[in-house]
């Protein structure tokens, strides 16, 4: 079984689409195994999205991520990370196909909804950044 880390963004959680998002995992029988509303740290936005550092649009991406609370996840299943990754549809909400959760839902370019990992490797980087090894249920 594999284990990815979903966050659904600050646009998510404001636009009440949480209850939804999580419902559309659930019905791919995938397992949310942790689960935590919280309000991403700047420093933690930073090295997050440190790749992305070199775009002008960088620093509102930052802001837009610690204005207000995620839920952050870490979600379970058969080839999660693939799975998941298909269900969230393409980065820019604009592009992303219709069934998919950005597709369906996003209004904007980097404010579309949902983060996923996107390959093993960042799935156990991005889950230790964000939930406290030793508490965590492999």
């Amino acid at each position: 079984m594999e284990r990815t880390l979903v966050i659904l963004k600050p646009d998510a959680v404001k636009r009440k689409l949480v209850g939804d998002l999580i419902s559309r995992f659930e019905k791919k029988n995938l397992e949310i195994t942790q689960i935590k509303l919280e309000r991403i740290s700047k420093e933690t936005a930073e090295i997050h999205y440190g790749h992305v550092k070199h775009l002008p649009l960088y620093d509102e991406m930052i802001g837009y991520m610690t204005t207000t609370p995620s839920l952050i996840m870490i979600i379970r299943g058969e080839k999660a990370i693939q799975v998941v990754r298909n269900m969230i549809g393409k980065t820019n909400s604009f592009e992303a196909q219709p069934g998919t959760i950005r597709g369906d839902y996003g209004l904007h370019l980097y404010e579309n909804l949902v983060h996923a990992s996107d390959s093993m490797e960042n799935a156990e980087i991005e889950i230790n950044r964000f939930f406290n090894p030793m508490l965590i249920n492999k």
